[in-house]
C-alpha cells in the first residue's frame, strides 16, 4: 500500500500535473482530491480536476468542491480567479459530477476515520483545511505529513513579499500553519524557480508517449510561453512548475534540499500582507523549508511516472 494522499488544488496546469503524479506513482495512494479557488473560481477549479482525473480513468478517485471566497475577510478585496489564466484546460470534458459533500467536511470524516495517518498536500489557498481545523483541531493527530505548495524566503511572490496561495488567504495559511501539524514541509518559490523547466524538458516528456505525458508537456510548454513576460525565464527560454514539486518530494525528498526553520504569515501590514517570515535560526522550528530543488530528479520522476 502506498502513502495515503489526498491533494488540495485550485487546478490549473500545475496542480494538473500534480494531480497526475499523485494519481500515476506506485507509491502514492490517491485518496481523493479536495477543490479551491484561486487559480480562478472553484467551479473551474472542480472542472479541470475532473477533466485531469478523466484523462487518466481515474474515476475511482473522488473530487470535493471547496471555498469559493478566503477563510477570513482581507484586508483588501481580492477577486476571485485570475482574469490572465484560461479557466478550462485543454483536456476533453468529462460527464462525471463531483461529490456532494464539500470539502472541509469530508476532510475532517477521511481524517476522523483513518486507520493510518494521512498526507496532506496543498497547492492552492489553504481555505479549505483552516476550515476544517478551525472547525475539528483534534484532526491534526491523523495527518502524518503536511506538504504545502507556498510562501517564498527569498524570491519575489506576487508581491514583493508574498508568493500567491499564501497572499490569497493569509488568515488560512496562518490558522494552518500554527494548528500544530506533527510534520510540515513548505515549498515555496526558491525551491520552484530554481529548477525550470525547458522546451527540451517538455519534449523529452513528451516521449514517454502516453497520454499524461502528452498533456503534461502540453501544459509545460504553455507555461513556458505564459512566463515570456518574467525576464528570467525569458531569457532561460523556461517556467517552473510549482506544484508537481510538492507531490515529487514525498516519494523522492532528495528532490528537494530542506533546512529546518519556523513561520509567521504576515495578517496585519497592509504593506507585507501575507509574507511569510522565515527564522532559520529558531531553537524550535516548526516546518521544513525547501529551498531548492534538482532539476535532473524533478525531470526524471516526472518522466518515469508519466
Amino acid at each position: 500500500m502506498g502513502i495515503p494522499v489526498v491533494l488540495d488544488c485550485d487546478t490549473g496546469t500545475d496542480d494538473a500535473v500534480a494531480i497526475m503524479l499523485a494519481a500515476l506513482h506506485p507509491d502514492l495512494d490517491l485518496l481523493g482530491v479536495t477543490t479551491v479557488w484561486g487559480n480562478h473560481d472553484v467551479r473551474h477549479t472542480t472542472d479541470n480536476t475532473l477533466r485531469v482525473l478523466g484523462l487518466l480513468g481515474r474515476y475511482d478517485v473522488p473530487v470535493h468542491p471547496g471555498a469559493d471566497r478566503p477563510f477570513r475577510p482581507r484586508l483588501e478585496p481580492l477577486p476571485s480567479g485570475r482574469a490572465d489564466l484560461a479557466p478550462e484546460l485543454d483536456l476533453p470534458a468529462t460527464h462525471r459530477h463531483p461529490a456532494k459533500e464539500p470539502a472541509a467536511s469530508w476532510l475532517v470524516r477521511l481524517l476522523h476515520a483513518a486507520d493510518r495517518p494521512v498526507t496532506l498536500v496543498l497547492t492552492g489557498p489553504l481555505t479549505n483545511l483552516a476550515t476544517a481545523v478551525a472547525a475539528h483541531p483534534e484532526v491534526v493527530d491523523s495527518v502524518d505529513r503536511l506538504v504545502v505548495l507556498g510562501g517564498t524566503h527569498r524570491e519575489p511572490g506576487v508581491t514583493a513579499y508574498a508568493e500567491r496561495n499564501v497572499w490569497c488567504d493569509p488568515e488560512a495559511a496562518a490558522t494552518v500553519l500554527a494548528a500544530g501539524f506533527r510534520r510540515v514541509t513548505m515549498v515555496g518559490m526558491d525551491a520552484t524557480f530554481s529548477a525550470p523547466l525547458t522546451r527540451a524538458d517538455a519534449d523529452r516528456i513528451a516521449a514517454s508517449d502516453t497520454p499524461a505525458a502528452h498533456a503534461a508537456a502540453s501544459f509545460v510548454r504553455e507555461r513556458i510561453r505564459w512566463y515570456q513576460r518574467d525576464a528570467a525565464m525569458a531569457a532561460a527560454g523556461a517556467a517552473p512548475l510549482h506544484d508537481p514539486l510538492a507531490v515529487a518530494c514525498l516519494v523522492d525528498p532528495d528532490v528537494v534540499a530542506t533546512v529546518p526553520a519556523s513561520v509567521v504569515v504576515e495578517t496585519s501590514d497592509p504593506a507585507t500582507y501575507g509574507a511569510t517570515a522565515y527564522d532559520l535560526a529558531a531553537a524550535a522550528p516548526t516546518v521544513e523549508l525547501a529551498l531548492a530543488a534538482d532539476h535532473g530528479r524533478f525531470l526524471d520522476l516526472l518522466c518515469a511516472t508519466l
